[in-house]
């Protein structure tokens, strides 16, 4: 294709009066080739010259017939450009790309599906013909502008219902068939207009449909396009999402069994506008801020819990909330962004849908739980500086930083949540044990990395963020336990974090030491989910002595999880170059030539006890030179006791009492 910067102009009349020209042409060859054979037959002269003539007057009629052929076409795709006369002037030429080869191509199928595969057979036999040539479709989207041109020349009331027609048919390939067309209407849509035919079909994609199926058809086709922010945006919407946010009480059912069964699409003609939002994070934001236009008074917010109130009432709920989540994912960035890096625009839009979701803590739709915990593992900075309870405790949640808030390095959220709307978002996904894993594992890396990078700016200047980072985390694993606590209770969530200490710690019961690879992920993991326990270990009256003898009840193991608190936060200071002197020989492991993990310490303790010495007392004594190493170097000792402490404060819990 030629480039766009470049005119490629067509007139139709000259090319008519070259084809009528043409005509005349090679009629006055074939009379003048007749006329003399016969004249130089009759002297018995050969006339191979003529015959040459009148095959060239052959030729001739057949061009004429694919110049008037091209001319039909060029005037159909150029229906809709305006006069390109300057000055006044008006000019018979049509502006298109130098494509006639590729424009034919796509008239060939356009004609082949517009005007007898999908109209003529019914069918297996007419599923056969739509699969056969769906590579072809599929084919128009390396040439963008013959595509633009297929769906162009594609009747509108077989492109308005593509995806009913195909599923019709019964096909086992219909999902594969109706992507080859999305793929090419994609292709056009993202290309620039250049056939100004097609200016056409994306102006009535974005129009109301006439009817709920006819819009389900155009939201199914769009749904594969990858179609431009602007054209998800406004089909969305103006095919669902804008009626919906003004009259949400009606029936939204748009298709049948057939279609939902073929493609794996909702039935929900709301939930199809949100699946097409999915995935365009600039069109989800997009749709949100304008949907229901000036007539819907209603904020960014409360349009979010439409959905939800929605999604709980209706019979097609799980449809619509799958598609709310996935399009709330999209909004937010959460899989296209880096966690602390977030960009305005998708910050604002995540502070609304996390305040929103809070709201209905637990009781949110269960299938829209996996994006919660997505858009929480992507705002774990957030959710980090949320849960803060040593600085703006009566802060509510906002864009702006709050008064008196001292920033800590490593932790840089986009926005500014109150304790209370983290306790409550929190509360959308812990109820379930695998989501609260997966966020867990992200919690305790990002622990890990900001103490350890804490630590090591400490060492260069004598700062104290390393304490201040460690009552960061003890908060944000105090609150969420708590939110663990409040939506599964007691015994259910106690019982599911020992089984995850013993799952993750050696001192538990796990024959192996986390040191390296995938065992040093399960240590780092152990650290989080110890914080939680040191968090909440005094929340309720007994708690820390009901934990104790929950241990031994499902482990036979006694729990040493506060012991073990102030060695985990020695190593992660060695470990970043804290200063101090040599540790002794003694607590230097031979597997990595550093500081002895507390659970090396204590497997050698259960390897070198007897009858007549208990583990027990062997760990004392192995605990004795690291606790006289400790106390030999001031600084780094005073850190680790305070850290401690405030990886242990219940602070926070009883705080969110309060401020919740």
């Amino acid at each position: 294709m030629a480039p766009t910067g470049e005119f490629c102009g067509i007139d139709p009349g000259e090319m008519g009066q070259l084809a009528t020209s043409l005509s005349g042409g090679a009629d006055r060859l074939t009379a003048f080739s007749k006329e003399f054979e016969a004249k130089l037959r009759q002297h018995g002269i050969s006339t191979p010259a003529l015959r040459e003539i009148a095959d060239i007057a052959d030729w001739g009629r057949t061009q004429v017939s694919m110049l008037h052929g091209r001319i039909d076409l060029i005037k159909t795709l150029g229906n809709g450009a305006p006069e390109l006369g300057g000055g006044g002037g008006r000019s018979p030429l049509v502006r298109l790309p130098d494509e006639l080869e590729g424009f034919e191509t796509a008239q060939g199928l356009a004609r082949m599906y517009g005007d007898d595969i999908l109209v003529n057979h019914s069918g297996e036999l007419q599923a056969a013909l739509i699969h056969d040539h769906s590579d072809e479709v599929a084919q128009l989207a390396k040439n963008p502008q013959a595509a633009a041109a297929f769906f162009a020349l594609l009747p509108a009331k077989v492109r308005d219902s593509l995806p009913s027609l195909i599923a019709g048919t019964g096909s086992k390939t219909a999902k594969k068939d109706l992507a080859a067309f999305s793929e090419a209407l994609g292709a056009a849509l993202r290309a620039p207009t250049l056939v100004p035919a097609f200016a056409k079909v994306k102006s009535d994609l974005v129009k109301p449909a006439g009817s709920k199926t006819a819009a389900w058809n155009r939201l199914a086709l769009l749904k594969g396009a990858n179609a431009p922010s602007g054209v998800r945006s406004a089909a969305a919407r103006t095919l669902a999402l804008d009626e919906f946010a003004k009259k949400p009480r009606q029936d939204w059912r748009a298709a049948g069994p057939t279609e939902t069964k073929a493609y794996g699409l909702p039935s929900d003609l709301v939930a199809m506008g949100l699946e097409v939002l999915a995935g365009d994070g600039a069109a989800a934001r997009d749709a949100f801020a304008k949907m229901g236009g000036a007539d819907v008074k209603l904020s960014q917010a409360e349009k979010m819990k439409r959905f939800l109130d929605y999604a709980k009432s209706t019979g097609n709920g799980d449809e619509v909330a799958d598609a709310f989540g996935r399009a709330l994912e999209a909004g937010t960035g959460s899989t296209t962004e880096k966690p602390g890096r977030h960009s305005p625009e998708a910050a604002a839009f995540t502070l609304d849908a996390m305040k929103v979701a809070g709201s209905f803590g637990d009781d949110l739709p269960r299938i829209a739980k996996d994006s919660m915990v997505t858009i929480a593992k992507s705002y774990i900075h957030e959710l980090a500086s949320g849960a803060r309870f040593d600085k703006a405790v009566d802060r509510a949640s906002g864009m702006g930083v709050p008064e008196n808030w001292i920033a800590l390095p490593g932790v840089t959220p986009t926005f500014y949540l109150s304790p209370g709307d983290t306790h409550r978002f929190l509360k959308t996904f812990v109820g379930d044990k695998r989501l609260t894993n997966d966020f867990d594992a992200t919690a305790a890396q990002f622990r890990h990395d900001t103490l350890k990078a804490a630590a090591r700016l400490d060492a260069q200047g004598g700062s104290r963020y390393f304490e201040d980072t460690a009552r960061v985390f003890g908060d944000l694993a105090s609150v969420e336990f708590k939110a663990t606590l409040d939506v599964r209770g007691e015994r259910d969530a106690t019982d599911d974090l020992i089984r995850d200490i013993t799952k993750n710690t050696f001192a538990l019961g796990i024959d192996r030491i986390p040191l390296m690879g995938p065992l040093a992920d399960e240590g780092v993991k152990a650290g989080w989910e110890l914080a939680k326990a040191y968090g909440i270990s005094t929340a309720l009256d007994g708690w820390a002595d009901s934990f104790e003898t929950r241990v031994e009840e499902v482990t036979g193991a006694r729990s040493d999880f506060v012991l073990r608190q102030k060695y985990d936060v020695a190593h992660i200071l060695h470990e970043a170059g804290y200063p101090a002197s040599e540790p002794p020989a003694e607590l230097i492991s031979k597997s990595t030539g550093n500081l002895k993990t507390y659970d090396e310490l204590l497997a050698e303790a259960k390897r070198e006890a007897s009858d007549d010495k208990k583990w027990e007392h062997v760990l004392r004594e192995k605990m004795t030179p690291y606790e006289r190493w400790m106390d030999s170097n001031e600084r780094l000792d005073k850190k680790i006791e305070y850290s401690s402490q405030f990886l242990t404060s219940e602070q926070a819990k009883e705080q969110l009492r309060v401020w919740n």
